[in-house]
């Protein structure tokens, strides 16, 4: 597998932005890797363009839902530090944290967002706003205590994850995201994980 090694700061300073707080801030330990070395199925789910709301909505086959850990308001900026669930089986999907430039989004967005219920992919399409995801790098982490508690793993693994931009038309940053799936265990469906992307209420790469 092609890694190279990277700070953490650099990789994943949103994180940081939470984990700086903490009064004993877990270990991040990343590495770099390049797309086609991710297994499946989180190649399948972390290698596209499309937001990752919609495309764990299509991999589980039910909505997903929204959990808070930790907020932040940064001048115009609003930090999410978040877990995504299965609405119905309340299965973890995704960790990690976002960065949201509000002056990007009209009123009622910027309200829906700092209301913190909804998860930001599903706000953009509801709201039919145009947007585009542009993946800047794919990583993998070494799972930590609060990952664990988070994707309810059992003990600390190696876990991927990607570093996305959501992007206006205009190419405006909407917000910065890190996303970290759980292992191939906690990612199993019944059903084939394989279905079609959703189409973002956005323009194609």
């Amino acid at each position: 597998m092609a890694t190279s090694a990277i700070s953490c700061r650099t990789l994943l300073g949103l994180l940081d932005e939470f984990y700086e707080d903490l009064a004993d801030p877990p270990p991040l330990e990343a590495a770099v890797v390049d797309a086609e070395d991710i297994p499946q199925p989180q190649q399948r789910l972390l290698v596209h363009a499309h937001d990752m709301t919609s495309t764990l909505q299509h991999h589980f086959g039910e909505p997903i839902a929204l959990r808070v850990l930790d907020c932040k308001l940064d001048h115009d900026c609003y930090l999410r530090h978040i877990v995504l669930e299965t609405a119905g089986t309340r299965r973890p999907a995704e960790y990690g944290a976002i960065r949201v430039h509000l002056p990007s989004l009209d009123e009622a967005a910027q309200a829906e967002v700092l209301e913190g219920r909804t998860p930001m992919g599903k706000i953009l399409n509801g709201r039919r706003l145009l947007y585009r995801c542009c993946p800047g790098a794919f990583f993998r982490l070494f799972s930590n205590a609060l990952i664990d508690r988070s994707l309810r793993l059992e003990a600390p693994e190696w876990l991927y994850g990607r570093c996305n931009c959501l992007a206006g038309p205009q190419g405006r940053t909407i917000a910065e995201v890190i996303e970290i799936l759980p292992p191939a265990a906690g990612l199993a469906v019944g059903a084939p994980a394989g279905t079609k992307q959703s189409e973002n209420v956005s323009e194609d790469l």
